[in-house]
């Protein structure tokens, strides 16, 4: 709400560019790892573990936390106002707290193979993410 109120408060345009670009990348993460998940369900094996791992999920564990990450961060650069910027805040800290209660639960539902799987993705950091993946494929 914040941002609608307070868009472009500071009128720097820069940020403002910057905040629409974030928001679409946001958006993409969550579209992306919408269709990943739909498609996880689909081909997943009775033999296979039961969580997703293909499509975005080869390259970050939590593509919809970030997604929702850097929409966060888009409003809080579109709105330029402190605000958003301690909402946003506190909304980035409960985030990241649930991203760490989910793990627990799904290293209690899948055990090792999901230790093993967060041994090569990382959490949400993508760019640590694609390196790995591209590595990986370079070792093989």
């Amino acid at each position: 709400m914040s941002t609608i109120y307070l868009y472009n408060f500071a009128n720097l345009v820069i940020l403002l560019y910057a905040g629409w670009i974030t928001l679409a990348f946001g958006i993409v993460f969550l579209l992306w790892s919408s269709k990943s998940r739909r498609k996880g369900h689909v081909e997943k094996d009775i033999s296979k573990e039961a969580f997703v791992k293909n499509g975005i999920y080869t390259f970050v564990r939590h593509p919809e936390f970030l997604g929702h990450i850097l929409i966060i961060f888009a409003l809080i650069i579109i709105s330029q106002h402190r605000i958003s910027l301690i909402a946003g805040a506190i909304l980035v800290a409960l985030l990241y707290l649930a991203m760490i209660e989910e793990e627990k639960e799904n290293i209690e539902k899948f055990g090792n193979a999901y230790r093993d799987y967060m041994k090569r993705v990382p959490r949400i950091n993508l760019i640590k993410g694609v390196m790995r993946k591209y590595k990986w494929r370079k070792e093989r």
